[in-house]
């Protein structure tokens, strides 16, 4: 075990549909490289994208954002205002954002 002191953004988004669900994802693969390469010049160092397969319907993804600092995670957010519409525009869901810093590791040998 190991402390870290990485900084994440955890996002959960509940989709209102199948529908909305293959909008953002469609909109998140004509942007990802885009948003990816301002958010990195910005401190993002790590970024990890998850579908939740405990929850109804396989419409929950979880986006993992892990940041060099906190000052990097406050750069972060006018990138994110800035394409809100280009990849939420249009879609019904449910975002749940969650800020923290790491506190333990563990990773098998």
């Amino acid at each position: 075990m190991s402390s870290i002191g990485g900084f994440t953004n955890v996002s959960v988004q509940k989709f209102a549909s199948e529908g909305d669900l293959v909008l953002f994802e469609r909109n998140w693969s004509e942007h990802k490289e885009l948003v990816l390469k301002k958010l990195g010049e910005k401190g993002l160092i790590g970024f990890t994208s998850q579908k939740v397969w405990n929850q109804d319907e396989d419409l929950t993804r979880m986006y993992i954002f892990e940041y060099e600092s906190p000052d990097a995670v406050k750069a972060c957010l006018p990138v994110w205002k800035e394409l809100e519409v280009a990849l939420f525009g249009g879609i019904a869901m449910k975002v749940t954002a969650y800020r923290g810093v790491t506190l333990e590791t563990w990773t098998r040998d």
